[in-house]
C-alpha cells in the first residue's frame, strides 16, 4: 500500500510540474495580496533611494521589517518629521510626526512597483487634507 501511495504521489508531482495550466503571470512580478517583503523593489533591511513628493519634500525611508517602513521626511521650513508606516501588495500608510508646523500628518494610498510611485490622500492634526504623490527623486511625482 505504501508503495502504491508513493507511486501515486510521484505521478501527481510530475503532472503538476509539466502541466501547461499556470495561474500567475509569465514574469511573476504582479503584486500578490499579503506580499509585504519589498517596497518600491527594496527588500527588508534596505534603504530606499530618496523619494520626493508633490510638495517638494524629501523622504528617506527604510523597509524595516515585513510590511513596515520607517525613516524621516525633510519638510523644508517645517523641519524634519519622523516617519513610520505599513504597506502590502498595493497600499501604503505613512504617519509623519514631530515637525514644527503641525504635529502629525497621515498619508494613505496605493503604490505601483512598476513605476515606483505612490499616490493618495493626506490629513493632518491641524484639520487640513489633500492629495499626495511620491516618486523616486528625479522622477516626476504627479
Amino acid at each position: 500500500m505504501k508503495k502504491l501511495l508513493g507511486i501515486f504521489f510521484a505521478m501527481f508531482v510530475a503532472m503538476a510540474l509539466v502541466s501547461p495550466v499556470y495561474a500567475g503571470p509569465a514574469d511573476d512580478t504582479a503584486p500578490k495580496v499579503g506580499d509585504d517583503t519589498s517596497f518600491f523593489g527594496v527588500s527588508v533591511g534596505k534603504t530606499l533611494p530618496p523619494l520626493c513628493d508633490n510638495f517638494g519634500y524629501v523622504w528617506y525611508l527604510e523597509v524595516s521589517g515585513p510590511g513596515t517602513l520607517e525613516g524621516r521626511v525633510d519638510a523644508s521650513t517645517c523641519g524634519v518629521y519622523n516617519v513610520t508606516g505599513t504597506f502590502d501588495a498595493v497600499s501604503v500608510h505613512l504617519t509623519a510626526s514631530g515637525g514644527a508646523c503641525c504635529t502629525s500628518f497621515t498619508y494613505a494610498g496605493t503604490y505601483s512597483r512598476a513605476s515606483k510611485t505612490a499616490s493618495g490622500n493626506w490629513t493632518n492634526a491641524c484639520g487640513s487634507s489633500g492629495n499626495w504623490t511620491l516618486a523616486v527623486c528625479g522622477k516626476r511625482a504627479e
